[in-house]
C-alpha cells in the first residue's frame, strides 16, 4: 500500500528536529514528520530543552540544506506522503494534529526513503506511536530503531544528554505501545463498528449534536479532569480545532465518584487514555455556536472495547 503523494513543495523552513514549513496551496503549513517526536531545542513547552533536542535541529536544518535560523539554501522542494490513500483533500482535513499540523512522511528531494525513517534510524527520534503506529512503515520504522539503539546512536547513547535533561524512554515507550494498541482495535474494531473518532470525524459529531443522537465516540482522556464548575467536572475531550467535552454532573453522588475514580485510575495521566464513550451527543450551550458534549451519568458509558465485542 502506497498514500497519498503531494510533490514538489516548497520547503519554507526547517522548525526543529521534526517540524518543517512548507508552502501548500498558496499558504504556509506547519507540518509534523509523523511517527516521529525528537527531543525538544526550543523553550516553551511542558518538555525540557535537551542535548539531543539541539542536535536533531541541527541535524534535520544541514539535511534539508537549511542554515542555523532553519530557512533553506535556494529553492529546496520536498514531497509529502500521507498515511492512508484517500483524496488529497480528505488527508488535508484528517492527518492533523491537535495543533493543527499536518502529519506526513516527508522526502528530500532524490531520496528514496522518507526523511521519517532516516531520522529514527540516525538515532534522533524514538519511534514514537502514542498516537498510532504507522499504517505504511510500521515494520521500516521498527528496524530503523533497532539499528539506532543497536548502534548506541544519538539519545540511545548516555553519552548525548550526559550531565543534562533526558527522556525516560524505558518508561515511555512501553506506554505508547500501550496506546498503539488501543488504537490498533479502534482501526479495525472500533470503525467496523460504526464508532466516531472525535478528530477524524468531527463534521459528523456536529451534526449529531444537532440532532441529539446517540453515538459512540473514540476520545483520549489522557489529560483527566480539565475544570470544576459549580458541582460538576469538565473534561475536554477534543482539541483546540475539534472541542468536544465531557460533563459529569453532582461530583458528589455516588455515580460521579465511580466515574472519576475511573477515569483517574485508568485513563489519565499515564493511563490507557484511550476510551469509548457512549451517550446523547448534545450543544452546549444549545445553540449555533454551542460545542458537542456528553453527560457522563453512568460508569457503563466508558468502556475499552467497541460495542459489539
Amino acid at each position: 500500500m502506497k498514500g497519498t503523494v503531494i510533490k514538489n513543495i516548497p520547503l519554507k523552513k526547517v522548525v526543529d528536529g521534526d517540524t518543517i514549513k512548507v508552502l501548500l496551496n498558496n499558504e504556509e503549513e506547519s507540518l509534523r514528520f509523523t511517527c516521529l517526536d525528537t527531543e525538544e531545542s526550543q523553550r516553551g513547552g511542558n518538555k525540557p530543552v535537551t542535548q539531543a533536542g539541539l542536535l536533531a535541529s541541527k541535524w534535520t536544518k544541514q539535511y534539508f540544506g537549511a542554515d542555523e535560523q532553519g530557512i533553506p539554501s535556494g529553492d529546496v522542494r520536498v514531497d509529502l506522503e500521507f498515511d492512508t490513500d484517500d483524496p488529497v483533500e480528505v488527508c488535508l482535513n484528517k492527518h492533523r494534529d491537535n495543533y493543527g499540523r499536518l502529519l506526513c512522511y516527508v522526502y528530500k528531494a532524490g531520496e528514496p526513503e522518507n526523511s521519517n525513517i532516516r531520522i529514527v534510524r540516525e538515532g534522533w527520534s524514538p519511534y514514537f506511536v502514542k498516537y498510532g503506529r504507522s499504517r505504511l512503515y510500521h515494520h521500516q520504522f521498527m528496524e530503523a530503531e533497532v539499528e539506532a539503539q543497536a548502534q548506541g546512536r544519538a539519545i540511545w547513547n548516555p553519552a548525548t544528554n550526559a550531565g543534562g535533561p533526558s527522556r525516560d524512554y524505558s518508561t515511555l515507550i512501553p506506554w505508547w505501545h500501550l496506546r498503539d494498541s488501543v488504537v490498533q482495535d479502534y482501526r479495525y474494531l472500533g470503525i467496523q463498528a460504526g464508532v466516531l473518532s472525535v478528530r477524524l470525524d468531527y463534521g459528523h459529531l456536529l451534526d449529531a449534536a444537532r440532532a441529539g443522537n446517540t453515538v459512540t465516540l473514540f476520545c483520549d482522556l489522557q489529560a483527566g479532569i480539565n475544570q470544576w464548575t459549580g458541582n460538576g467536572a469538565v473534561i475536554y475531550a477534543g482539541s483546540k480545532f475539534q472541542k468536544f467535552n465531557l460533563w459529569i454532573p453532582d461530583r458528589d453522588s455516588e455515580a460521579a465518584q465511580t466515574i472519576l475514580q475511573l477515569i483517574e485510575t485508568r485513563y489519565a495521566n499515564s493511563g490507557r487514555g484511550y476510551v469509548y464513550v457512549s451517550g446523547v451527543v448534545s450543544l452546549y450551550p444549545p445553540s449555533a455556536e454551542g460545542k458537542p458534549q456528553i453527560v457522563l451519568t453512568d460508569v457503563r458509558q466508558l468502556a475499552d472495547v467497541p460495542p459489539g465485542e
